[in-house]
């Protein structure tokens, strides 16, 4: 019998300072805090999808894009850039149909906050 399918998803990233992670997704971004696990902060993005930072692996952190999605990304923009927070953007894509900016957190990860002109 094959699986009924995924009811939620997580995407961990590995971070050197779990509390400098902290402050920029609990703080700067404003995700809520789903589960401590001490090594891992594990944080709600959607009803069904969340991010989880952990610190007891440390692998290189290219290659990784979080993505998260917004209707609002000038809002986003400006709120990061008002926090001192470099910020690529935001741009239109015509090839990807999207609206983005782009961040880096401070790690090095790179996180995408985009608008989807032609939603899924």
């Amino acid at each position: 019998m094959d699986p009924e399918g995924f009811d939620s998803q997580i995407t961990f990233v590995y971070v050197d300072d779990l509390d400098r992670a902290a402050a920029f997704y609990g703080g700067q971004l404003g995700l809520q805090l789903a589960r401590d696990q001490g090594a891992c902060l594990i944080y709600r993005v959607t009803p069904n999808a969340y991010l989880g930072v952990c610190t007891h692996r440390t692998p290189d952190p290219g290659g990784i894009i979080l993505t998260l999605v917004t209707d609002d990304v000038d809002a986003w923009s400006r709120r990061l850039r008002a926090a001192d927070i470099d910020v690529d953007g935001p741009h239109a894509n015509e090839r990807f149909e999207l609206y983005h900016c782009f961040v880096h957190d401070p790690d090095g990860h790179l996180v995408e906050i985009q608008r989807f002109d032609n939603p899924l």
